[in-house]
């Protein structure tokens, strides 16, 4: 049997986990001395009120050690793994798999997928390893089928301020000053390497959920296999988005509460549409 690993950042809950016949990896959010497994000791609900108080949270990745502790009784019990994890370009937590493979020497037994992103990307990633585990198939199949899976996915994230992205290690303090003093509404992507760089630069929140809608229909352009929409605090203002975004690709939008480890970076108030397009798109690297 091919068990399936995904860290807490895809958007799950520890039911939904549950239900799905998966194991979580959960990353960590630090309040000053205290850290917490994120999904676990620490919710979205009570993450997001702490940080609209003021509450200044950090991330920090999974560990070697805990991924043996996850990896090692799957092992045991005779079964292989996929391991679907948040972007290695924005998380050690990629190199930890690799490093806890290592020491339980079962690197022919366990395959670990970089999604590039995370949140929608990765969960229906590990949806899909899921279902093909299900049917037997062999784990070099199933990394094919989610590499695949991935490059046909994109997404953009606006969020209201810089200051998280600031706060959370993503842009220099003159950036940030800068941003401030123009209002500057930056629209930002997973790109072709996983990182999570600029877009586009817009002045007012109304223009960039104008840009965001262009950039949804582009993605439409290629088809639409399913749709999401990244969310954090503001449920009101994403399920206005998400009508629209229905109203275009005729297609359900599932909503994927931006967990808090995320949210240490884009803040309460972060929007995110993500298409799952059936054609891939030519690359687009952008590193401003």
């Amino acid at each position: 049997m091919i068990r399936v690993v995904m860290d807490s950042t895809c958007g799950m809950t520890v039911e939904d986990f549950e239900k799905a016949g998966m194991v979580m990896a959960p990353l960590y959010v630090r309040e000053g001395e205290r850290v917490y497994r994120d999904g676990v000791d620490m919710k979205p609900a009570e993450f997001y009120k702490k940080e609209r108080e003021g509450v200044i949270f950090e991330s920090a990745q999974t560990n070697p050690a805990d991924l043996v502790g996850i990896f090692g009784p799957i092992l045991e019990a005779g079964d292989e793994i996929v391991c679907v994890m948040i972007s290695g370009a924005i998380s050690g937590s990629v190199n930890a798999a690799h490093v806890a493979a290592q020491t339980l020497a079962a690197e022919d037994r366990i395959s670990i997928v970089d999604s590039r992103q995370t949140g929608y990307c990765q969960l229906t990633m590990g949806r899909l390893a899921k279902s093909m585990a299900d049917e037997n198939k062999s784990r070099t199949e199933i990394v094919e089928a989610l590499t695949d899976l991935r490059d046909r996915t994109w997404v953009y994230f606006i969020m209201e301020s810089l200051q998280w992205l600031y706060k959370g290690g993503r842009l220099t303090g003159a950036q940030a000053l800068v941003g401030t003093i123009i209002q500057l509404k930056p629209i930002v992507w997973f790109d072709d390497a996983g990182r999570m760089v600029t877009h586009d630069k817009i002045r007012t929140l109304k223009a960039g959920k104008e840009r965001l809608k262009e950039l949804v229909l582009e993605m439409a352009s290629y088809g639409v296999v399913s749709a999401g929409l990244h969310w954090a605090d503001n449920w009101d203002e994403a399920r206005e988005f998400g009508d629209w975004m229905e109203s275009v690709l005729h297609v359900p939008v599932e909503y994927n509460r931006v967990s808090c480890v995320l949210g240490c970076h884009v803040g309460p108030t972060v929007l995110g549409p993500v298409v799952v397009m059936k054609e891939k798109p030519p690359a687009k690297n952008r590193a401003d």
